[in-house]
């Protein structure tokens, strides 16, 4: 991984063919005219002076030719490649004024990018410097998207004199489950991928939209896993009685854990709200209660409510909805702290499965597979133009991590699970049952 320590910065410089064709004109009548002295106009050099004005023209050949080449897009330094892209962004796109009248050659005034690397991400800010070529920041990224064919991850306006673009240098790394990744971990942040991490207990909640045969469920065992090596209580909704409903060998006590009719849904929702304000009570009911503390710090286990399709529950009875409604509400606003967190799931994210209110407080939202572009804003936010390019497909998609400062959903590759190497029944059970 190369890194800059400086910031480097990229203007308008436009190379003519001309001038280059004149300095290796020079360079040859040079080396000419040192050939013909030497040979035939006057008393031969001798050996040492020959040899030195004979590698006059040839160095400066090779400089010259080395130089051409480290400072394009060819060269072998992906700093000078990353430079030669922009200044051909600012020229292809004309980010430049010129003088016409004096030298055309030269630009008055032009874009001004200045690039730098932080952590996995390459930085690039653009100045306009307000002038008639500036472009929206949205269709100046697709353009350095394309140029440098990387990633755009993230666009944010940190300053009113430039746009900061940020792009993603090498593709982050999958995470596969094995015994190694279970047994190693922190207890309260889980991995998504090589560079990404879900803090759920300052980000809580979770959407996980995306059609059958997305990975959705597969998404959602990796999660059920991971909170049980944390020592979590689950719970588990699934009113489709399918995939889900298969873990009752797995998790001790499935009856009153596992539901599947709208009843026994709300009857665990009731429970958990009623535990989570019972821990209110007995934290903060205290003279001598510390401030901005949650449920870790009273030796509290979390509570993981997995809700897998949403809608469907909300259309099997509409009375009973109204109430899973309610109690949603009330542990998505209020859980985080008391340390019980909602895993939500949906195929088709709409306001009737998923309302704004709900959404706008969950931390992490994933999209899997191919979703329309409303389905994309309903799962991942509105306050995006474009999403940023991603290969799309099983276990493939986008994802958006509140509080971490983005602006734009990030392409997501989920975990695999190999269950061909993996017991993954066995280490469930195992988890659960070492934490009763």
């Amino acid at each position: 991984m190369f890194r800059l320590k400086k910031k480097h910065t990229v203007t308008f410089k436009r190379r003519r063919l001309l001038h280059i064709i004149y300095a290796y004109s020079f360079i040859v009548l040079f080396f000419v005219t040192i050939f013909v002295f030497d040979h035939y106009l006057l008393t031969r050099f001798s050996y040492e002076i020959a040899t030195i004005f004979y590698l006059i023209p040839i160095i400066a050949f090779a400089s010259l030719t080395f130089y051409l080449f480290y400072t394009s897009r060819y060269s072998f330094s992906k700093i000078q490649q990353i430079k030669a892209k922009l200044r051909h962004v600012i020229l292809f796109n004309q980010l430049y004024v010129t003088d016409k009248d004096t030298n055309p050659y030269k630009a008055v005034t032009s874009m001004k990018f200045k690039i730098y690397f932080q952590n996995h991400s390459l930085i690039i800010e653009s100045y306009p410097n307000g002038a008639p070529y500036t472009l929206q920041p949205d269709s100046l990224a697709k353009k350095l998207e394309s140029a440098l064919s990387m990633n755009l991850t993230d666009i944010k306006h940190r300053s009113p004199h430039f746009v900061t673009y940020e792009f993603s240098v090498n593709k982050p790394d999958r995470i596969i489950v094995n015994k190694a990744l279970l047994n190693d971990f922190d207890p309260l942040t889980i991995p998504l991928d090589s560079e990404k991490d879900w803090k759920f207990t300052s980000i809580p909640h979770a959407l996980i939209a995306g059609a059958t045969g997305s990975g959705k469920t597969f998404m959602i065992y990796y999660l059920i896993l991971q909170f049980a090596i944390r020592g979590a209580d689950i719970f588990i909704l699934d009113p489709k009685r399918s995939d889900l409903s298969s873990l009752k060998s797995s998790i001790p006590n499935a009856l009153n854990r596992i539901a599947s009719t709208p009843a026994t849904m709300a009857k665990i929702l009731r429970e958990a709200n009623d535990e989570m304000n019972k821990r209110y009570e007995t934290m903060f009911n205290k003279t001598d209660v510390e401030l901005g503390k949650n449920y870790n710090h009273y030796n509290l286990k979390p509570i993981v409510i997995v809700f897998d399709e949403v809608a469907a529950a909300m259309e099997e009875d509409k009375k009973i909805a109204k109430e899973i409604d309610s109690y949603l509400k009330q542990l998505i606003l209020k859980g985080r702290q008391a340390g019980i967190f909602m895993i939500l799931s949906t195929q088709k994210p709409n306001a009737e499965a998923v309302s704004t209110v709900i959404r706008d407080q969950i931390g992490l939202r994933i999209a899997l597979g191919q979703l329309s572009k409303s389905g994309y804003r309903m799962t991942l936010g509105d306050e995006w133009d474009e999403l940023p390019s991603a290969e799309t497909g099983t276990g493939k998609g986008f994802v958006f991590l509140d509080g971490e400062g983005w602006t734009l959903p990030r392409p997501f590759e989920a975990p695999y699970l190999n269950f061909e190497g993996l017991n993954y029944r066995q280490e469930l059970y195992s988890a659960m049952m070492n934490n009763r």
